[in-house]
């Protein structure tokens, strides 16, 4: 299969359609940068797997290439938008086409049955077919030099066609995994089972144990039916005397704290009368304070209010001082302008001075009353809060007393002492403990059957320990084979492996020969390590790794040597193309012709060359320089804009062949 042909419109910065037909043999794309050159490897990628990989991973915000794969500049919208590519072989011509409305849904079945070999393909064939087919110059230098040493490994090796013994050894790997679990949970299995057998046998050993003399049991059941006064079989007497320890358990709890404060409530009981004569007093002493308080509040009512009178007192003196600072004025009084003497006004002050006094004095006398009226409400309330602590503290003691009687009467036991009640107690405790003891020995009638539980249980768990092993030995011998399955199925894809690489890895040191990227390491090493994991290295001279010691043209060309053994090594693909976006970037004049004599090669061993570049010499010397032929005449290239700005194809032209008879004269001439 070749690439026949690309149609677009209206997809990435092609606004208008755009055909462009490739030849079988080369066919070279030039132009300045813009022109469109790399969406036309877009558009093939895009056809083939619905997205572009040199942008997966690329966001920005919350946009990412899906938002720009169609025409989203200014100008009419179009009405038909789609990516269009067609392959073609000997049976005809094959097409693939995809609009916005279909996007990843379209079908690639019938075209990638043409395009590979199935039974030795990988998981995502597209995907790795387009890795490997177009060289893009973004990933020149990344998916090669760049590229990490397991990485580059895992891309040969889907390129030979080598993944199919990866998923063997991952079944294999499984298989070993699935037998291992399986061997431990059998272990698991036996020795839990060896847990059960010793468990049964500990069991046994410690019921044989505990069995006492056969007439010791039957004293104790004697005892027991005699104390509880009942004619129960042997099988029932644990139950009903249980439940007569209950009854006991629940007595000793009751007596026990009455016992406990039978010598606090007998002095409660002997203080109840001291309790009820300060009771009395405290009433008598309330009856006093209270006649004391009504006789102060009578004494205290019939005088006028001390405040008052001590007022008035104040008033008067402060009128004597006024009345003295004045003094006469001009034979008149400075309060009441009479005319008075001198000495009448000097009586006249101290009449009102001693008046003054007289009522200061009453003042006092009326304050005392007060404080006596006060005083005898206070002591009235002191002798009511002491006469209701007196009340209260009798009636607690009185019901206290009571609560205690009545427990006793609940026990039948009215009027009992303190050492009644311990004989009581006593008596009980011995009853619990004799029944106690005799109940244990009853027990023992059923550690026959603990015993026979037992042996039960031991010859369930010597089964369970023979089937146990049987699965162990059975699950060991499927992790052995399965370990030496998954170590063949490895050593026989190491092996598949090597011996393809062996005819491979000459082909990249052959490419590496033409394109001479370094003047002084003209060979180049690739050195594949491990076991599991596989590594593909690259060096140069002794050890030298190029990835750090070469310049940037340098390393793409190293790059193109590795990606196009990469291309050539692909066993299952049937597409018979290298796609080359822009190749020479950084690469000098020199090793571009080494480039174009590599390319016409490849062309000349039937590989189909889609070569884009920027420079239009460089376009040129490539036509020159690849073979054509009059049946696969090869192809030029130029894009473009047109006058409204739209890219287009500028112009294109077929490369035929030279005349190879240029210089000889015809045959008629000769013969003349």
């Amino acid at each position: 299969m070749r690439l026949a042909y690309v149609h677009v419109c209206g997809f990435r910065g092609y606004q208008k359609p755009v055909r462009i037909n490739f030849s079988d043999s080369f066919t070279i794309i030039d132009g300045r940068n813009g022109v469109g050159k790399s969406t036309i490897f877009d558009a093939v990628e895009f056809a083939l797997t619905g997205t572009i990989s040199k942008y997966l991973d690329a966001k920005s915000g919350r946009e990412s290439v899906a938002d720009y794969l169609w025409w989203s500049g200014e100008g009419d919208a179009l009405a038909d938008r789609f990516v269009e590519v067609g392959f073609r072989n000997g049976d005809g011509t094959v097409a693939i086409r995809r609009t916005p409305l279909d996007g990843e849904t379209i079908d690639t079945g019938p075209l990638l049955a043409r395009l590979i070999d199935a039974a030795f393909a990988p998981k995502l064939p597209m995907t790795q077919l387009c890795k490997s087919t177009i060289i893009r110059d973004e990933h020149i230098a990344r998916l090669s030099l760049d590229l990490k040493e397991g990485d580059r490994f895992a891309l040969l090796r889907d390129a030979i066609g080598a993944a199919d013994s990866e998923e063997w050894i991952e079944r294999a790997r499984a298989l070993a995994a699935a037998t291992s679990a399986r061997a431990k949970t059998m272990a698991g299995e036996a020795e839990k089972a060896g847990q059960s057998l010793t468990n049964a046998m500990r069991q046994i050993d410690q019921a044989r144990a505990a069995l006492p003399a056969e007439s010791l049991v039957s004293q104790a059941a004697a005892r027991l039916r005699d104390s509880l006064r009942t004619t129960g079989s042997p099988d029932q007497l644990p139950d009903i005397a249980r439940r007569h320890m209950a009854v006991i358990a629940t007595r000793l709890d009751t007596l026990g704290p009455l016992a406990q404060r039978f010598n606090e409530i007998e002095r409660l009981r002997a203080a109840l009368p001291v309790l009820d004569e300060s009771v009395e007093n405290a009433s008598a002493a309330v009856a006093r304070a209270r006649s004391v308080m009504e006789d102060s509040i009578a004494a205290a009512a019939k005088a006028p209010i001390s405040t008052a009178l001590s007022e008035q007192a104040r008033q008067l003196e402060s009128l004597i001082n006024l009345g003295s600072g004045l003094g006469l004025r001009d034979g008149h009084c400075p309060l009441c302008e009479s005319e008075i003497s001198h000495d009448q006004f000097s009586q006249g002050l101290e009449t009102a001075l001693a008046v003054a006094r007289q009522l200061d004095a009453q003042a006092v006398e009326q304050a005392k009353k007060e404080r006596e009226r006060d005083t005898a409400k206070a002591e009235l309330a002191a002798a009511e809060q002491s006469q209701l602590a007196r009340l209260a503290e009798r009636d607690d003691a009185k019901r206290q007393v009571v609560d205690f009687d009545d427990r006793l009467a609940a026990q039948s036991l009215e009027g009992a002492s303190l050492a009644d009640l311990e004989r009581r107690l006593s008596t009980l405790e011995t009853e619990r403990q004799t029944i106690s003891a005799d109940l244990r020995l009853i027990d023992t009638i059923s550690l026959d059957r603990a015993i026979a539980r037992a042996n039960n249980d031991q010859e369930v768990a010597k089964n369970q320990i023979a089937r146990a092993e049987a699965w162990l030995g059975r699950a060991r011998l499927a992790e052995t084979r399965a370990k030496a399955i998954y170590d063949a199925a490895r050593r026989s894809a190491a092996e598949t492996l090597d011996q393809q690489l062996d005819r491979v890895l000459p082909l990249m040191s052959e490419l590496y020969k033409r394109l001479r990227p370094h003047p002084v390491w003209r060979d180049i090493e690739y050195n594949v390590r491990g076991d599991v994991q596989r590594f593909l290295k690259l060096q140069v001279g002794d050890g030298v790794n190029p990835q750090f010691v070469f310049s940037s043209g340098q390393r793409r060309a190293t790059g193109l040597a590795f990606l196009l053994s990469v291309n050539l090594s692909i066993t299952w693909s049937r597409w018979h193309s290298i796609l080359l976006d822009d190749p020479v970037q950084h690469v000098d004049d020199f090793r571009t012709v080494h480039l174009a004599e590599v390319l016409a090669h490849l062309c000349q061993s039937g590989r189909q060359i889609v070569c884009a570049v920027e420079d239009s010499a460089l376009a040129d010397l490539m036509c020159r320089r690849l073979p054509t032929s009059e049946g696969a005449p090869g192809k030029h290239v130029t894009l473009g804009t047109d006058r409204e700005g739209a890219l287009v194809v500028v112009h294109q032209r077929e490369i035929a062949p030279l005349n190879r008879r240029a210089l000889v004269l015809p045959e008629h001439t000769r013969s003349a």
